[in-house]
């Protein structure tokens, strides 16, 4: 088979695998024509070529992926990050779209308030450790949860 048959294979296989949303990262397409037995070198090319006609878009993948980590999904940033990667997103493009991202104390804020109707001094622990799970420091975390535990007393108290 010629270079350019095998090329034009794999774009169609890549373009099937991408399909009309255009959401998908060049690390999941690359994956995926791998997996398929494609020539790594071949895989290169047609990465490069979809993403130069901007079928494959990468800030675009991150984007979609950010809009389905909303609510009780929140994540920090740095948790973000891990799952860009984790989506085939690369490091420096992971790095900048997390690095738009809300404020992590704000995020953590949100995240507590969308899980935890009642915050008390007995739901400390279980924030604690739902923060810790979603990426949050601990010293980030102790922080918002004093000052939710204030708000709440602040709100009893008026």
């Amino acid at each position: 088979m010629s270079i350019t048959s095998e090329f034009d294979k794999a774009r169609q296989t890549a373009v099937a695998f991408i399909g009309i949303d255009h959401s998908k990262s060049s690390g999941r397409v690359r994956n995926k024509l791998l997996t398929k037995g494609v020539d790594s070198s071949i895989v290169d090319e047609v990465i490069e070529y979809l993403c130069d006609i901007d079928y494959i878009n990468d800030r675009r993948a991150a984007k979609r992926i950010v809009s389905r980590y909303k609510g009780r999904r929140i994540r920090s940033k740095r948790a973000m990050v891990a799952v860009f990667i984790n989506n085939g997103i690369p490091f420096k493009v992971a790095e900048s779209v997390a690095s738009s991202l809300e404020d992590d104390r704000d995020t953590a804020i949100s995240l507590c308030r969308s899980t935890y109707s009642i915050i008390s001094e007995e739901s400390r622990l279980d924030i604690m450790k739902l923060l810790h799970r979603r990426g949050y420091p601990a010293d980030l975390s102790r922080e918002v949860i004093r000052q939710l535990l204030s708000q709440t007393e602040d709100s009893y108290d008026n």
